[in-house]
């Protein structure tokens, strides 16, 4: 996993290169492609060089998938729709979350697990191909010019070469973007990705299809969330969404680990638990569908790829820095710092982009 967030992390500017220069389409086909060797890699490789070899690859497809993807749909969308368009992909992966895990263990159940990742391997390579035959470039022409919004003027812009990331670093909101992208995906990462499950197995002694249950019922709720968030952002502003979302989070998080000491029941401890999960998932809801915009609004197609490759920085750089240090709280701690920690964090960065972010 590591290996994979490294990955990403090294790959995102090399992939934002590829997708200026190349365009949208062959990328997203490349990743698709890249993807498929990985999982080939990893079904028939039993070495840890082969394994960490193969996980680089799935961290790189996913990436250039991930990037590719937002890109193609900011290009066929505007900033009064934005939201509404990238809706259905967040809405896409948590149904996947949902019914991917069924699917797989089944395969794995019946075939092996060999035999089901060369199965996906072979299912991937052919995703390759239908993309390759129906999707369509997006690559918009004006994205040659360097300017840093429509409103700037041509001695205002930099050479292709220079001064782009630091150029964006420079705009408010670009830089507001990256925090708080750094802080939700940490946030979530190290939270309802990690110490959640843990806790809901260790303390409150959830089985394996309990926790299932939970799982798919979260997913769900965000999936039901992700539509109505999108037009909610693009009706009211991003912040009329994240800033709610983030709280939401936030305070879920903080309250998580009282749960135990509060309830005097266990049907008391069951609706406590469900309510604070369900605020998580409407806050990841609220904020899924925005956090893409924020990268890309008011700035020139130009400039565009650039600042998504922040959003993929951001994501992993958060995820592994916070998920090591909640990590670490755990093991001297246990449970309740972290959380509470994580959900002061998640508060705090709701108020920062707030108060500092202009749309």
């Amino acid at each position: 996993c590591a290996a994979e967030g490294l990955a990403k992390i090294l790959c995102a500017m090399p992939v934002a290169a590829l997708l200026s220069s190349w365009g949208r389409k062959p990328v997203l086909v490349l990743s698709f492609i890249c993807f498929g060797f990985s999982m080939t890699a990893l079904a028939h490789n039993g070495t840890i060089l082969g394994l960490l070899g193969a996980k680089l690859l799935v961290g790189a497809a996913v990436l250039a998938q991930n990037s590719g993807m937002q890109l193609f749909l900011t290009d066929i969308s505007s900033s009064e729709n934005k939201s509404r368009v990238m809706a259905p992909v967040l809405m896409a992966e948590k149904l996947s979350s949902m019914i991917g895990p069924l699917i797989g263990g089944k395969l794995i159940q019946v075939f092996g697990a060999t035999a089901a990742m060369t199965q996906l391997a072979v299912i991937t390579f052919f995703l390759g191909f239908v993309n390759q035959g129906m999707l369509k470039e997006t690559k918009p022409r004006q994205e040659n010019q360097e300017n840093l919004s429509p409103n700037d003027s041509p001695k205002s812009a930099k050479k292709p070469s220079e001064g782009k990331l630091k150029q964006l670093l420079q705009d408010v909101r670009v830089k507001e973007a990256v925090i708080f992208s750094a802080f939700y995906w940490g946030i979530m990462a190290s939270t309802l990705y990690c110490l959640v499950p843990l806790m809901l197995t260790q303390v409150f002694g959830l089985g394996a299809l309990a926790f299932s249950v939970v799982l798919a019922a979260t997913n769900l709720l965000c999936f039901l969330c992700a539509k109505p968030a999108a037009e909610w952002s693009d009706r009211w502003g991003r912040k009329a969404v994240l800033v709610p979302g983030m709280v939401l989070v936030g305070i879920a998080t903080v309250l998580l680990p009282g749960v135990p000491k509060v309830a005097t029941s266990q049907s008391s401890e069951i609706l406590l638990l469900t309510l604070l999960l369900g605020a998580l998932a409407v806050g990841q809801g609220l904020v899924g569908p925005a956090l893409p915009t924020i990268f890309t609004d008011g700035l020139a197609p130009s400039l565009q790829v650039k600042s998504l490759s922040l959003l993929r920085i951001s994501t992993e750089v958060g995820a592994v820095t916070l998920s090591l240090a909640m990590c670490y709280l755990v093991g001297s701690s246990g449970f309740g710092l972290p959380l509470v920690a994580a959900g002061v964090a998640a508060l705090f960065a709701a108020a920062r982009f707030s108060i500092k972010y202009q749309a």
